[in-house]
């Protein structure tokens, strides 16, 4: 928020000063007039753009072809310092991007899900260091793909670093006849565990889906209660993340660039079917590692609550000591902790397969998301550059 306006002018620098006294038609001595045209020339030159390097970028980004549109969101001190909307859904709609578009943010789901894990930590229901087998048996049983050699469960900090020994991937990448693409949690985390492992765990980092697959299952067994459901009420409802979800109804799925040519002109109710019959096809696992929708205004709040080191309003809901166990490099992982990559100085966050990311420095609270459903590989010129300048 904006400071109060200071009434007494011992607190006022030379310009304020110099404005004061032409105002008031006072004399002003040359040495105040001097060092207040001195002072004001910096302040002229950050009025005429203090996100000026931002703003190019993202004029670049909006004649760029393989970015149709997207969203620029800098936050500093829990205010909106910078907010820009620019382009359509997609190269041939007629949706334009705005502060009410709804997104696929892909992998930033991975630090949503990590957060949800320290919750429970905080509970004492569960322990980063627990092995998965305490709580999944057919975890214990795990062989090396390559030689059947068995190996020990991996913890469930390997899972959420990407350190437990599983194959790399998305699943994306997995073919359409996947036991993964029709089976429920349960399921799919026994299919994993079957596959076997590439490697010991905790020796390597590869970059999957199949941690957090894994972890979800956890969630379930010892909540006795759906992912989603565990995800909405012990994280998203605290946080008022009311627009984050991984089932976006008829009202988002209007606002989502993936979809909402497809709703153009269709009742509600010819939308809900539809949305049905595409979740009838896909079966009932949940990726909590990259299926989340969401909005800028949602993950602000959730970064926010990372500033605010586990804290909303006047309720606690993670000590701070576990959820800064997010934060640190663990074994065999390169700049990356539980769900969140790391960057230096405090800074950390993640990016999405759709063209996203989110970052925040958790020292000054200034924040960076941005928004595309462009790919990310055709997004990086805005993403990667657009860090580097708001986190210089």
């Amino acid at each position: 928020m904006d400071p109060s306006p200071s009434d007494s002018a011992e607190s006022l620098g030379p310009p304020a000063l110099l404005f004061l006294a032409m105002k008031q038609n006072l004399p002003a001595p040359l040495f105040l007039l001097t060092g207040a045209i001195s002072a004001l020339l910096p302040l002229c030159s950050e009025a005429e753009g203090p996100f000026a390097p931002l703003e190019k970028l993202i004029a670049a980004a909006e004649t760029n072809p393989k970015i149709p549109g997207g969203s620029v969101r800098v936050v500093e001190d829990q205010e909106i310092v910078f907010d820009h909307y620019f382009g359509t859904f997609s190269a041939d709609s007629n949706f334009h991007w705005d502060d009410q578009t709804v997104v696929a943010i892909a992998s930033i789901s991975k630090s949503i899900t990590a957060t949800l894990v320290a919750v429970l930590v905080g509970e004492e229901i569960i322990s980063f260091d627990d092995p998965i087998a305490k709580y999944l048996p057919e975890y214990g049983e795990l062989k090396l793909a390559t030689s059947g050699t068995t190996v020990r469960s991996p913890t469930i900090a390997e899972c959420l670093s990407h350190t437990a020994g599983f194959t790399g991937g998305t699943i994306s990448s997995l073919p359409r006849n996947s036991p993964v693409r029709r089976g429920d949690q349960a399921d799919v985390a026994r299919h994993i565990a079957e596959q076997g492992l590439a490697a010991q765990p905790g020796s390597k980092y590869a970059y999957s889906f199949r941690g957090y697959a894994a972890v979800a299952r956890v969630i379930e067994v010892v909540t006795q209660q759906p992912i989603a459901e565990v995800l909405q009420t012990k994280l998203l409802d605290p946080l008022s993340m009311t627009e984050t979800t991984f089932t976006p109804g008829v009202a988002l799925s209007r606002r989502h660039p993936l979809f909402a040519d497809r709703t153009e002109g269709r009742s509600d109710e010819d939308v809900a079917a539809q949305i049905e019959r595409f979740r009838a096809r896909s079966g009932s696992f949940v990726n909590v590692a990259g299926s989340l929708t969401s909005t800028p205004n949602d993950l602000q709040r959730f970064l926010q609550f990372h500033i605010d080191q586990g804290r909303v309003g006047d309720q606690q809901i993670v000590p701070p000591a576990v959820l800064a166990k997010l934060y640190e490099t663990q074994p065999a992982a390169k700049k990356y902790g539980l769900g969140f990559s790391l960057r230096a100085s405090g800074i950390v966050g993640h990016g999405g397969a759709t063209g996203t990311t989110a970052q925040v420095d958790l020292e000054s609270g200034r924040m960076l998301i941005i928004f595309t459903q462009a790919g990310a590989a055709n997004a990086r010129p805005l993403t990667a550059r657009a860090i580097r300048i708001v986190f210089p």
